[in-house]
């Protein structure tokens, strides 16, 4: 080959390299253009998205604080004449970090402190000394009353019952009824007594039987009395259906657990969840040294059960001890351990059996006068609360499991319950 030939050999090699590169560079570039547009083409998906999504807050949040409906146990607002009562606004939310106050905004102006005052003896004239203060729920308003629920532990006692509203007028109340067992009670205001009643606020009751552990509550009541009155503290549900011995000597099931503050006079007050709904009533806080943050409420479909009683009765009475004729009974005449039992017995807790009546289950189960009552279904029996408290839970027909302590022997036997109107 000569050296014009390799010349032109050079030249067209030369020229297919430069095709090969030019059409290498224009693959690369093509692709550089299409990530740009498949980037600009996500972000804007992304932000189309999240504007959706806060759309569906806000359409959900709507939904469920949608004030339809007139059943006061749901909250419903009920106005028969010309005055003016709020209730609790729909949550629309624009970001997250407004939702806390965004809920007590809305939900504060529907606790009330609760001041259980009560008169001093031997005085020459009346002196009213402080008995308590605690919170407590504005359920539901007419033209003639406004009711509130709170704890029968601050409202319990021969105090003078008084309500504080969110503005600070103070206002007389009337308890109507109470659970002892349940630390349930409601009270009422004579809307004639309140000057402004456009700072009655209607609370938004929720479904507790839907709650879960970690979810985000908001506790609002008044810690340590009007001085710190409407004090929001937050937290999450940190354990569900928990039974607490109180100090009291009660004993309550099926409790939520917060890690929300629950101070003393939070007692009564809202435990909400972040649609600005009430699902529990605050009622105690364990007190130790080492231990912080574990606080307790009642399901709000718990209290709704015994609001219900209480308004059907309306008489100021314990609905626990209100014997229906078709309550499922033992059978038994019961007290509490006292120091001469205890001297007799050794026994410190449980109930004596002073009478067992004829034609019920206890009869015909062997169970005697004498004997102490100390556990039932395996669950132990202090005194006579407890045993209240489990039988609330029964109904008749039902088959239970008693131990009692008899001369020294400990005894299981099985005790079918009939009805009080069957039993002599």
């Amino acid at each position: 080959m000569n050296n014009l030939e390799k010349k032109k050999e050079n030249k067209v090699l030369k020229g297919v390299l430069i095709s090969i590169g030019v059409i290498v560079l224009s693959f690369y570039s093509i692709l550089a253009i299409f990530s740009l547009a498949t980037a600009i083409n996500y972000i804007k998906t992304n932000e189309a998205s999240e504007s959706s999504a806060n759309q569906a807050i806000e359409v959900e949040a709507a939904e469920e604080l949608d004030y339809t409906g007139d059943d006061f146990l749901s909250g419903v607002l009920t106005n028969t004449d010309d005055r003016a009562f709020n209730k609790a606004p729909t949550i629309v939310l624009e970001n997250e970090n407004q939702l806390i106050p965004t809920i007590v905004e809305n939900s504060s102006p529907s606790i009330v402190t609760i001041e259980n005052i009560v008169e001093m003896d031997n005085t020459p004239f009346p002196v009213y000394d402080g008995g308590g203060t605690g919170s407590g729920i504005i359920f539901e308003a007419t033209k003639d009353e406004v009711l509130i629920v709170s704890n029968n532990h601050v409202t319990s006692g021969d105090g003078k019952l008084e309500v504080v509203f969110k503005g600070g007028e103070t206002v007389p109340a009337k308890l109507l009824g109470y659970n002892s067992l349940k630390d349930v009670a409601v009270l009422s205001v004579d809307t004639n007594d309140i000057d402004d009643t456009s700072q009655i606020n209607i609370a938004q009751f929720g479904d507790s039987e839907k709650i879960q552990i970690g979810e985000m509550v908001v506790a609002i009541g008044n810690p340590l009395g009007t001085e710190f009155s409407s004090t929001v503290t937050s937290g999450i549900i940190s354990a569900l259906e928990r039974e607490i011995d109180f100090n009291d000597g009660s004993n309550q099931t099926n409790l939520i657990q917060t890690d929300a503050a629950i101070n003393p006079g939070n007692s009564g007050g809202a435990l909400l969840n972040s649609n600005g709904e009430v699902i529990g009533i605050n009622n105690g806080k364990y007190v130790a040294e080492a231990v912080e943050g574990i606080g307790f409420a009642i399901p709000i479909n718990d209290a709704k059960k015994e609001i219900k009683k209480i308004l059907d009765s309306r008489n100021g009475s314990d609905i626990a001890f209100n014997l229906s004729d078709d309550r499922p009974v033992l059978g038994v005449t019961i007290q509490d351990i006292d120091p001469q039992i205890n001297y007799e017995t050794g026994m410190t807790f449980g109930i004596y059996v002073v009478e067992v009546s004829k034609n019920s289950g206890a009869y015909e189960a062997g169970i005697k006068a004498g004997d102490i009552i100390y556990g039932m279904n395996g669950s132990k029996i202090r005194n006579k609360r407890d045993l209240f408290a489990q039988m609330a839970e029964l109904k008749v027909g039902d088959t239970v499991s008693v131990d009692i302590l008899r001369d020294d022997e400990l005894i299981s036997l099985k005790v079918e319950l009939y009805s009080l109107k069957d039993v002599e």
